[in-house]
C-alpha cells in the first residue's frame, strides 16, 4: 500500500500543489488524481465514514463512492474529472467557474443528506492534475430552528450550552454572559476548551466528553476553580449526541454557574446554625428559670389554703404553660429534622400522667387501657390539647377526655366548656402559617400545629368539632384518630 500511495501521489507532488492542506480541513475531504484514484482521505473523512486512510488511499474503481454510498459509483469529484453528469446520487447540482455544488441523497455513512462541493486541481503550468471533494451537512429549516432554540435556551438559563466532538473541539458554543466576560462565542467554535478554561479544567471537560461519547452515559459534575480572577463553581451536565442512525457522534452539555447559589446556601446554613444555637441557649435558660419558679410556687401552694392556694395553683399552671411553649419549639425542631419511629404505647397511661400534671383543673377522664401505634412524644398531643382548653377556657374550664375504639382505630376526644371554635375557623386552627407565609387565620399557635404534625406521623388525623354538635358557643371538641395495636 505504501508503494501504491507513493506512486499515485507523485504527480500531485510534482505539481507543487500543497496536498497536505487538505489533511487539516475540519470538514471531510478527499482528493482524486486524474485516474480517479484516492490521493487524500483526511482525518475528518476517516471519522465520517469509519474507513481508515490506509485502506483506501491509492484505490481506484470508485472505491470512494462505495465508502460514501455503499456501492462503487462516481462521486462529484469524478464528475469534474470525467466531465459527466452528477448521476442519481445527487440533486440540485449547480455549476460555476470553480466547480460543482450539489446535495446528495441520504448516505449510509451518515444516515442523512449531505452537501458536496467539488473542484478541479491544477499544477503550476495550469494542467489539471486531479479533483477535490468536500462534504458537510445540508442546512435546513429544522436545523436552523433547533439552533435558534438552543440560543434561546442558553439565554434563558444564563448557562453555557456547548457541543464537543471526539477530538475535544467545540463545534457549538452559546453563552449569554460571554460578552460580559470579554469572550466572543464565535472564536470558541473550532477550538479546544483550553481557549476558555484553565488547563486542568479544560482537560477535565474533554475527558468527560470522551467518556460520554465512549460509554453513552450522562455525566454530571460540580467543579470549583479559579477563573478570571475569582473562585467560581459550575454545575456541568453532559449528554451523548446521536445522529439519525443512532450513533453517538459528539457530546453536548450545559454548564451553569452556581457560585452565588453555593454562597447563599452557605450563608443560610450559617444563619440556621446560629439561630439554633441562640434558640437552644434561650430555651435552656428560660426553661430552667421557669422550672425553678414552678417548684417554688408549688412549695408555696402547699402552705396556703382556700382562695390563696387556688391562686397559687393558677400561677403555677401559667408558668407551666410557658414551659410547654419552650418544649413545643424544641419539639417542632426535632420533628422537622428526625424521622419518627412507631412503637406500641399505652394511651391510658399517657393521659393519666398528663391529667395529674394539671392538678386544680376540672379534668374528667375514665381510665381504660388502649394500646396505639405512637411513641413517647404522644404525651405532647395530650398536654397540648389540655393546655389549649385552659388557654381558651380559663382556669374554671371543665375538660372531658374520652377514648373510643372502632375497628382498627382509636378516637381520642378532648372537649371543653370554653369559648368554642366558630365553623369558619375550624379548618385552619391546626395550621401555623397560611400559603402566603402569614399566620393562618384561626390558628391557635404551635400547640395544635404540633398535635396535627404528630398525628400525621402516627398515621392518623385530627379535626375540630363542637362539644355539643351544632352549638360552637358551648365549647370545642378536638378529635384525634390513632392506629390501634
Amino acid at each position: 500500500m505504501k508503494m501504491n500511495q507513493e506512486r499515485v501521489s507523485g504527480p500531485m507532488n510534482r505539481s507543487q500543489i500543497p496536498v497536505s492542506i487538505f489533511e487539516h480541513l475540519q470538514q471531510p475531504a478527499l482528493v482524486l488524481d486524474c485516474e480517479g484514484r484516492v490521493v487524500v482521505w483526511n482525518d475528518s473523512m476517516e471519522r465520517y465514514t469509519g474507513i481508515p486512510a490506509g485502506e483506501i488511499v491509492g484505490e481506484g474503481g470508485y472505491a470512494h463512492g462505495k465508502a460514501l454510498f455503499g456501492e462503487r459509483c462516481p462521486t462529484l469529484a469524478d464528475c469534474i474529472l470525467e466531465c459527466s453528469d452528477a448521476g442519481s446520487n445527487y440533486r440540485r447540482v449547480s455549476h460555476d467557474s470553480k466547480g460543482l455544488l450539489a446535495g446528495s441523497r441520504i448516505t449510509p455513512a451518515s444516515g442523512r443528506e449531505i452537501l458536496c462541493t467539488a473542484a478541479p486541481l491544477y499544477d503550476a503550468a495550469g494542467r489539471q492534475v486531479g479533483a477535490v471533494e468536500t462534504i458537510r451537512d445540508v442546512p435546513d429549516e429544522s436545523s436552523r430552528a433547533a439552533e435558534e432554540q438552543v440560543r434561546v435556551l442558553a439565554s434563558a438559563l444564563s448557562a453555557m450550552v456547548f457541543t464537543l466532538d471526539r477530538e475535544g473541539i467545540f463545534t457549538r458554543f452559546f453563552w449569554s454572559g460571554a460578552r460580559e466576560m470579554g469572550i466572543d462565542p464565535k472564536t470558541i467554535v473550532g477550538e479546544t476548551p483550553r481557549v476558555l478554561l484553565p488547563a486542568e479544567e479544560a482537560e477535565s471537560l474533554v475527558g468527560v466528553a470522551r467518556r460520554v461519547i465512549e460509554a453513552g452515559a450522562v455525566v454530571s459534575e460540580t467543579r470549583t476553580f479559579e477563573w478570571r480572577g475569582d473562585q467560581r463553581s459550575f454545575e456541568v451536565t453532559v449528554h451523548p449526541l446521536h445522529d439519525s442512525a443512532g450513533r453517538i457522534t459528539a457530546a453536548t452539555g450545559v454548564a451553569r454557574e452556581i457560585t452565588r447559589d453555593l454562597l447563599r446556601d452557605r450563608a443560610l446554613q450559617e444563619a440556621n446554625r446560629r439561630s439554633s444555637l441562640y434558640l437552644d441557649l434561650l430555651g435552656n435558660d428560660i426553661y430552667n428559670t421557669s422550672m425553678v419558679a414552678a417548684t417554688i410556687i408549688e412549695m408555696l401552694r402547699e402552705r396556703l389554703a382556700g382562695e390563696e392556694a387556688e391562686l397559687a395553683q393558677r400561677v403555677k399552671n401559667t408558668v407551666e404553660q410557658g414551659i410547654n411553649v419552650i418544649k413545643n419549639v424544641e419539639l417542632l425542631t426535632t420533628l422537622n429534622t428526625h424521622h419518627v419511629r412507631l412503637e406500641p404505647v399505652d394511651l391510658d397511661s399517657i393521659i393519666h400522667g398528663q391529667v395529674r400534671r394539671y392538678a386544680g383543673i376540672d379534668i374528667r377522664y375514665t381510665r381504660e387501657s388502649h394500646m396505639v401505634w405512637a411513641n413517647p412524644l404522644l404525651e405532647h398531643v395530650i398536654s397540648n390539647l389540655i393546655s389549649n382548653s385552659i388557654k381558651f377556657g380559663g382556669m374554671k374550664v371543665r375538660i372531658d377526655i374520652s377514648v373510643i375504639e372502632t375497628g382498627d382505630s382509636v378516637t381520642l376526644t378532648v372537649a371543653d366548656t370554653g369559648i368554642g371554635i366558630p365553623d369558619h375557623l375550624k379548618p385552619n386552627i391546626f395550621d401555623r402559617f397560611s400559603r402566603e407565609g402569614k399566620p393562618a387565620s384561626g390558628s391557635r399557635g404551635l400547640g395544635l400545629h404540633i398535635v396535627k404534625t404528630l398525628a400525621n406521623q402516627y398515621g392518623g388525623r385530627v379535626w375540630a368539632a363542637d362539644r355539643v354538635p351544632g352549638k360552637p358557643e358551648e365549647g370545642a371538641a378536638i378529635k384525634v384518630i390513632l392506629q390501634k395495636c
